[in-house]
C-alpha cells in the first residue's frame, strides 16, 4: 500500500502484462481514483497524479472531495451482540460509541505488541 494526501492506495501487479495496478481503498465504497504504471517509481507519480486530479476536478465542479477516513463507520453487530455490547457499556457508564472505540484501541495494541514480539 502507498499513502498519499491521506489517500491510500492498494497495488497489485498484473504479471501477464507486466504491469502494477492501484486503487484508492478509503475512499468510501468505490474507489475515486485508479492508476497504473510498469516501475515503482512511475506507481508513485500515477498515484499522486490520480489524487491531484481527482482533486481538482473536485475543485473545479464545486464539489466536495471524498475525505479519507472519515472517522465515521456503519457497523452491523446482530441484535444478540448489539445489546451484550450495549449493557457492558452502560454497566461501564460509557456511550456505545466510546466502548467499541476502547476495545478496538486495545484490539489494535494487543496485536501489535504480538506483532514486534513475532519479529
Amino acid at each position: 500500500m502507498i499513502e498519499y494526501k491521506g489517500y491510500v492506495a492498494r497495488i497489485e501487479f498484473d504479471a501477464s502484462v507486466d504491469r502494477f495496478h492501484g486503487s484508492v481503498i478509503n475512499s468510501g465504497p468505490y474507489p475515486i481514483a485508479t492508476f497504473e504504471a510498469t516501475d515503482v517509481q512511475s506507481l508513485h507519480c500515477e498515484f499522486q497524479r490520480s489524487i491531484d486530479d481527482y482533486l481538482a476536478w473536485c475543485e473545479e465542479d464545486g464539489v466536495e472531495p471524498r475525505k479519507p477516513f472519515s472517522g465515521k463507520l456503519n457497523l452491523r453487530l446482530g441484535s444478540g451482540l448489539h445489546q451484550r455490547v450495549a449493557l457492558i457499556a452502560a454497566e461501564e457508564g460509557l456511550s456505545l460509541n466510546t466502548w467499541i472505540k476502547q476495545a478496538l484501541e486495545q484490539k489494535l495494541s494487543r496485536d501489535r505488541l504480538r506483532t514486534y514480539a513475532d519479529q
